[in-house]
């Protein structure tokens, strides 16, 4: 398994957006890679939408352009000691996010031919670059919905590896969890010693993602809270956003403090115990515009502590961006200018490569 002088970490960094979607598509930044690897990170995960690397929407005309610049970022991350984890963000058949594909990755036969050519595409391009150096994830936050269950995504991870290994076997490849109920469930019965899992870490969205205009509940919500503590005040925005209901009553009266987040982690943390798979934390971190400051620090704290314990690496969203440590929209988190002219949330990054040690 991924333990002692095996290639799986524990790394820790950040995500890269320049391919997140169709409408950003820009080359990686050396510049992100060097920086990352003075102030001592050594992973990198690129969250990106296949329709970046293909032409005219057709699953199998491929810009290979767009190829040599996800290249780049291999040949950055050698060069700077940063391990590259190539993530399908979207992949062909289902992305969390809108729009929504136009086929589906669990009922349509045509899109799991697409994404395993996609994945064969990768395998071949990297052959020979080891494991240390990169990795595969091979798709972000599959969510339960109908007609997909546990037994339908295992099916998926299960073909994406055949695919893989036919080309390289020796390809670390990692499985983002099953999210059910607001949860993540780990892929059960894989018996292979090169499949890692990982989950996000965004627990309580009262705190992470507050304020954050895409959430709903939580932009609307106009309260400081504390953590750890209780969310405050619920009761009043069931009240005046009814449809909202199901997301506040869960957070009831409910205290979050670091015991209840290392208890949430705890089916991924066991794995990792019991059976030494590989575990990796793949996103995380508080949207800065609205959060009380000693809460998200205090949430960092506690969060990088339980990683930092039971040796799990991870990689915050984002390194530039409102989640990460550059440019984050929040000036008054801003103490230094960098020589091009971001601005640095220096206290934030100090806290988080107090964990590097």
């Amino acid at each position: 398994m991924c333990e002692g002088a095996s290639p799986c970490g524990p790394w820790r960094g950040f995500n890269l957006l320049e391919k997140f979607t169709l409408q950003r598509n820009s080359p990686f930044l050396e510049l992100d890679f060097q920086r990352m690897a003075e102030w001592g990170f050594d992973f990198v995960r690129l969250p990106m939408d296949y329709r970046c690397w293909i032409v005219d929407g057709e699953f199998y005309r491929i810009n290979e352009k767009v190829l040599k610049e996800i290249d780049q970022a291999v040949e950055f991350g050698t060069k700077y000691g940063v391990h590259v984890n190539i993530n399908f963000h979207r992949a062909p058949g289902y992305c969390v996010n809108p729009p929504s594909e136009p086929l589906s990755l669990w009922r349509d036969e045509e899109a799991l031919e697409a994404c395993e050519h996609h994945w064969r595409l990768f395998a071949e391009r990297y052959k020979g670059i080891p494991s240390t150096q990169v990795s595969f994830n091979l798709l972000n936050e599959p969510f339960e919905s109908r007609g997909w269950n546990m037994t339908t995504y295992k099916r998926f991870i299960e073909r994406m590896l055949r695919a893989i290994r036919e080309i390289d076997p020796n390809r670390l490849v990692i499985a983002d969890g099953f999210i059910t109920r607001g949860h993540y469930e780990p892929v059960p019965g894989i018996d292979d010693p090169l499949l890692g899992q990982s989950f996000h870490m965004y627990q309580p969205a009262w705190l992470t993602h507050l304020g954050a205009s895409w959430t709903g509940p939580w932009y609307v919500y106009e309260e400081q809270p504390e953590y750890p503590g209780i969310a405050p005040n619920l009761d009043k925005y069931m009240r005046t956003y009814p449809k909202y209901r199901g997301a506040y009553s869960g957070w009831q009266c409910l205290r979050l403090d670091r015991a209840w987040l290392e208890n949430w982690m705890k089916p991924y943390l066991r794995l990792k115990e019991e059976k030494g798979t590989m575990i990796h934390c793949g996103e995380l971190g508080v949207y800065a515009r609205k959060v009380p400051r000693q809460s998200q620090l205090n949430w960092y704290r506690d969060v990088l502590d339980i990683l930092t314990r039971h040796k799990v690496g991870w990689a915050q969203w984002n390194l530039r961006g409102p989640f990460g440590i550059i440019n984050t929209g929040r000036e008054e988190f801003h103490r230094e200018t960098l020589p091009n002219g971001d601005r640095l949330d220096r206290e934030l990054l100090n806290l988080i490569r107090s964990y590097l040690k």
